[in-house]
């Protein structure tokens, strides 16, 4: 791996000693080590990846360290570290622009390491999302595409690679997601971009008018075609056309539409002449389209035809902390606009009620949440009842709670019916069973501790006293 600096900021030398020793493990990682928060600042010349940086020191304490480290670096990840378990000072500490917070004494050596390793991926995904664009040298970014997950990363990448040719692209997703939002972010990337961009959503036009909207029309070609209006392939000549929901397309216009894309050419809905059409063609759905096809309702030249280069969006609820980096922007966006309602923040218990919705709706849903609860709450600081979420869990093939929270069980257990032919005699011990869940997440989540604590729907905290007792490695 490439070379990953660390500052460690503290005024025990005990401490920090015990922190190196600890992040010993990690090839390539570089510390250095700071007793005042004066030199560590004066020092930031050297770019740092991360600041592990102590709340309580004489003189200049961390809080002050923390405003001017992010005045000068204002996305560089710094996590206070305090031997005092202080919700007021953890929150004040996060308000100021902190990543995390944690506590001497408690797993903070196990969790540090885990947090180092998170920070060092998601540094060295950004460096090489970067390059790529800086190969690209397009004027256009994907600043738009937020998201800092490996799942987000590893989209970007695609994304960057489609850029560079002119294959026609289909969007996989679920609603919400933001497939238009990629289509739009192609175009812009690509050299068409100086050229008209035409989205349609085929959802959302009666059957009967399609084929105007695709191919356009003459006056007189039927009832209400009191003039010659072009259609969308017209519209896009020469720049790119995104058919939205192309499941939706019935078989005689999938015919046509294949008819087009092999032709460049087509003739309007009652007319004659030939029209030309240059066109790169993006679509986007939500389907199935392979059941589809085996089904008879779509047709498979047609997808292998708009289907070059494939593109799958991840769902919000494999994002991780995207959700709080998505919920951070819709309410700055939102407060902006409506700059009557006044500074807005979200509570710690509001971030963490946001990272436990399974977000059916995805970035769509989160975005309308967001902007309700700023109308809702009546204070600065908005509570996880301003949400207004139902209590709907992250759907999961774990246990839910591995930490023996009994608040979080039903009032009522769900009837279950066994037929006690199949069950086996033996019986698994309850402790097994949740070693075995914990190893499983924690190898599918690939190490990331947040990850597995949110796919777990327990506290980070809870995984790393848990990955103790059962002498979990990395």
């Amino acid at each position: 791996m490439s070379a990953f600096r660390l500052f460690i900021v503290d005024d025990e030398p005990a401490y920090t000693e015990l922190l190196a020793y600890a992040l010993d493990e990690h090839e390539g990682l570089t510390i250095d080590v700071f007793h005042t928060g004066a030199d560590a600042v004066a020092a930031l010349d050297r770019a740092p990846h991360l600041v592990l940086l102590d709340v309580v020191m004489p003189g200049q304490d961390g809080l002050v360290t923390l405003e001017q480290i992010k005045a000068h670096h204002p996305d560089l990840p710094v996590i206070m570290i305090s031997s005092q378990a202080s919700v007021q000072v953890a929150l004040d500490a996060i308000r100021r622009g902190a990543t995390d917070y944690l506590t001497k004494g408690q797993d903070d050596l196990l969790r540090v390491s885990g947090l180092v390793h998170r920070v060092r991926q998601e540094v060295l995904l950004r460096q090489e999302v970067d390059q790529l664009r800086a190969r690209m040298q397009a004027p256009q970014t994907l600043t738009r595409l937020l998201g800092d997950s490996p799942a987000m990363g590893r989209t970007i990448q695609i994304i960057l690679k489609v850029v560079r040719g002119d294959l026609s692209v289909v969007i996989f997703g679920e609603s919400g997601t933001g497939k238009e939002l990629v289509a739009q972010a192609i175009h812009d990337n690509s050299p068409r971009r100086t050229h008209p961009f035409v989205a349609i959503n085929c959802a959302a036009i009666p059957r009967d008018l399609m084929e105007s909207a695709f191919l356009g029309h003459v006056k007189g070609a039927f009832t209400g075609a009191h003039a010659d209006r072009p259609g969308v392939f017209e519209q896009a000549d020469g720049g790119t056309l995104f058919l939205d929901e192309i499941g939706e397309l019935d078989l005689d216009l999938q015919a046509k539409l294949l008819r087009v894309l092999q032709d460049q050419q087509f003739q309007r809905v009652g007319g004659q002449r030939l029209i030309r059409t240059d066109v790169r063609l993006l679509a986007a759905t939500n389907q199935d389209i392979h059941a589809m096809i085996r089904a008879g309702t779509f047709r498979e030249d047609l997808f292998y035809r708009i289907c070059q280069f494939p593109v799958t969006l991840p769902p919000l609820r494999e994002r991780g902390d995207d959700v709080l980096l998505l919920a951070e922007h819709f309410l700055r966006a939102y407060l902006d606009e409506n700059p009557t309602f006044g500074p807005k923040t979200l509570s710690a218990a509001t971030r963490h009620r946001l990272l436990r919705h399974p977000w059916p709706g995805n970035v769509r849903e989160l975005k309308t949440v967001i902007e309700r609860a700023v109308l809702i709450s009546e204070s600065p600081v908005i509570q996880p009842a301003d949400l207004m979420l139902q209590v709907t869990p992250r759907p999961r093939s774990a246990p839910h709670d591995l930490g023996g929270d009994a608040a979080n069980l039903p009032a009522t257990p769900p009837q279950v019916h066994i037929q006690t032919a199949h069950v086996p005699e033996d019986i698994v011990p309850l402790e097994d069973v949740k070693r075995l869940a914990l190893e499983h997440a924690y190898y599918v989540c690939g190490g990331n501790v947040d990850q597995t604590a949110t796919r777990l729907q327990i506290t980070r905290s809870t995984v790393y006293r848990l990955l103790r007792k059962y002498e979990i490695k990395s």
